[in-house]
């Protein structure tokens, strides 16, 4: 196992969907994954790429991007650090489902599959291919030194539902798998004749119920290599049995994603680092059971997701997730234990007080001057989520005042509202001087 994941691709995923980072950040980052073992890096621009022409307002140059992208310069900067760092960047650009940030604009509304959301697009509308075709071309020139493309193709919720799709899944051979491989190979063979040096990865969960008999007869195998994801702990990991034979059948290559953060629960503030770390160990069990059913395992992406998708709230931000990140990628490399654990810690700083794994009861004690990247907003999360504690403990107290203010509140509502017929119970307390009653009963 040391040679199949020390002589394979380690790349980070950098998710820059709603958090993106500051170039000042990437400058003190990047060196610290080499470090850490990282060969390269997942780069997920979405609406923080500098798109321009007819692509201009989804990206860093729309009107609505405020500042929360990058400029063209700043995304030149970022490539030239990771450069600098000897980390190589694949980019990953989105080109079926998680489709948001483009269809949420008038312009490209019409290409919904379905009117009321933009997650994916219909793969028969006549314009959905141009489109595709535009986000890759801007992506490609933009990055003239990369070897790989990542074209996403995962989590197309909403396929096959139109009556256009419709009519093609009920007459054709394939039905819904059909579909998304037809839609899937035109994208593979457009980048191939358009830049025939490139090698294409794509999300494999839309591949896993379909027969590998079906893949051979779309040839899809001679055109990308699937990057398999799932980020569950040990406890409830679980691929398809016959995935490996069947991915062995049709591809060269394979790939494996797992997660440092993101990935267990859309308003997670920090990692659940034991979660994550068992993901890891578990993958690494996973590979030595089946890497010997496929041609080439290529290497693994350690994937931080910001939100789960464009409109959901944000998860971990990346400054929490380093602790869980560091651990991750050594324990790829060099299996988890004590040593490996201290080390990391050492590392980033903690000195005075341990890097803890597993949840603790709050309010918990908190280190101050690590030295990592961030610290100061890991650190900060770490107290807001201690006050937020103690803020909930003191108001659900039998004995203060809040508490029973809200009891009687509670009491004369639910009177009112068997006396008076339904009436939804609402409490809207910018109402209510609440904090001068805390201080006049205290």
């Amino acid at each position: 196992m040391d040679a199949l994941t020390s002589g394979s691709h380690r790349l980070v995923h950098i998710d820059l969907k709603g958090a993106p980072l500051r170039v000042s950040y990437y400058e003190k980052l990047f060196p610290l994954l080499r470090a850490w073992g990282a060969t390269g890096l997942l780069l997920e621009w979405e609406d923080t790429f500098p798109y321009t022409r007819e692509l201009a307002a989804i990206g860093s140059n729309g009107p609505d991007a405020y500042s929360s992208g990058y400029s063209a310069q700043e995304a030149r900067q970022i490539l030239q650090l990771a450069g600098d760092s000897g980390l190589a960047v694949i980019p990953l650009v989105q080109t079926f489902g998680h489709m948001e940030f483009v269809l949420k604009h008038e312009e490209w509304r019409s290409l919904r599959e379905v009117p009321t959301f933009p997650s994916s697009m219909c793969p028969s509308n006549p314009g959905a291919l141009p489109l595709v075709k535009m986000l890759i071309k801007q992506i490609v020139t933009f990055h003239p030194d990369i070897q790989y493309l990542h074209i996403g193709a995962d989590e197309v919720w909403h396929m096959g539902m139109c009556a256009a799709c419709s009519k093609r899944i009920s007459t054709g051979k394939h039905g819904k798998a059909g579909l998304f491989l037809e839609h899937v190979m035109a994208v593979l063979h457009f980048i191939k004749e358009t830049y025939p040096h490139l090698k294409i990865i794509m999300w494999d969960d839309m591949l896993r119920s379909v027969d590998a008999s079906v893949m051979n007869e779309y040839y899809i195998g001679k055109y990308v290599e699937p990057m398999i994801w799932h980020y569950n702990s040990r406890e409830t990991f679980g691929l398809p049995p016959d995935l490996w034979d069947r991915f062995g059948s049709v591809f060269l290559n394979v790939w494996g994603a797992t997660a440092f953060k993101g990935a267990t629960g859309s308003c997670q503030h920090i990692p659940t680092i034991t979660h994550h770390l068992s993901n890891h160990e578990r993958w690494l069990e996973e590979l030595s059971m089946n890497v010997n059913k496929i041609i080439e395992f290529k290497g693994i992406a350690f994937t931080g997701w910001s939100r789960y998708d464009h409109y959901a709230t944000l998860c971990e931000l990346f400054p929490t997730s380093i602790p869980s990140l560091a651990l991750c990628l050594k324990t790829w490399l060099h299996g988890y234990n004590e040593q490996t654990h201290v080390q990391v810690a050492k590392d980033l700083g903690y000195i005075e007080f341990p890097l803890l794994i597993t949840p603790q009861p709050r309010p918990i004690p908190i280190p101050s001057n690590l030295q990592y990247p961030g610290w100061q907003v890991a650190v900060g999360i770490e107290w807001y989520l201690n006050y937020k504690t103690k803020f909930h403990g003191l108001v659900n107290s039998e004995h203060h005042s809040f508490h029973r203010y809200v009891t009687r509140t509670v009491s004369s509502r639910k009177l009112h509202e068997s006396t008076n017929g339904p009436d939804i119970l609402q409490f809207n307390l910018g109402r209510v001087d609440w904090h001068k009653r805390l201080s006049a009963e205290e």
